[in-house]
């Protein structure tokens, strides 16, 4: 994920527009407040990406000892796609 996030061209241009606001030009190193910025962002990024992965596993474990929740969890789903 980390790897996926540096290299996004869509994620670049959106922290390069955004922390520009944060960036003081009269600064003798505007470089390494991007650095910082940047690191911070990655950090929270691998915090809430580190979360959603332990949470999926404890939860796909819980719908693989369910198997009547995991159909009708899948139903709901399929409801819903077909309703939208």
């Amino acid at each position: 994920a980390l790897v996926v996030s540096l290299l996004n061209p869509k994620a670049i241009a959106f922290l390069l527009s955004f922390f520009i606001q944060f960036v003081d030009p009269a600064y003798p190193h505007p470089a390494l407040t991007f650095l910082i910025l940047g690191t911070i962002i990655q950090v929270l990024s691998f915090l809430y990406l580190s979360t959603l992965i332990f949470a999926g596993a404890r939860l796909a474990a819980a719908f693989r000892a369910r198997r009547r929740l995991s159909g009708a969890a899948n139903a709901g789903v399929g409801v819903l796609f077909v309703g939208f």
